[in-house]
């Protein structure tokens, strides 16, 4: 994936101007509300899928990690996705549509965090941003 200077810096801008750990929280309960089969593959979470459940922000965390991977390695992702990848895959079964369906979520809870700073130009390189990480996570399956 080719980036610009200018598409890596509204990246960063979403990156350095938001509360990781809270905007993936609520995008995951997005993604439990408006899609709710997502529910089958968080047994764990016993039922508790509200952006203020421990269950909820302990997987925040996760996603909140691997994000932080790709941003620190934008130019080159897919090849620090693939454990990650390969766990989804093989252990724990996901389609990879739910990489799709989380992201366009956590564009959304984007969009409410950062307001009129979440122009269509900061949403084209965030949502390219977010498609080479679907990507890379998607590739153990291909």
């Amino acid at each position: 994936v080719h980036w610009t200077g200018e598409e890596k810096a509204l990246v960063n801008a979403v990156w350095t101007k938001t509360d990781h750990q809270a905007v993936v929280a609520k995008a995951l309960e997005r993604l439990f509300v408006v899609y709710p089969w997502t529910k089958t593959y968080f047994v764990k979470f016993n039922g508790k899928f509200h952006a203020s459940d421990s269950t909820v922000q302990t997987h925040a965390g996760k996603v909140v990690s691997a994000l932080t991977v790709a941003y620190n390695h934008i130019d080159d992702v897919k090849p620090h996705f693939v454990e990650l990848s390969k766990k989804h895959y093989e252990e724990l079964h996901v389609d990879p549509e739910n990489f799709k369906l989380l992201a366009n979520c956590l564009e959304v809870e984007l969009g409410h965090a950062l307001h009129k700073e979440f122009t269509p130009e900061v949403q084209a390189a965030w949502s390219k941003f977010s498609n080479v990480v679907v990507d890379a996570l998607s590739k153990g399956y291909h």
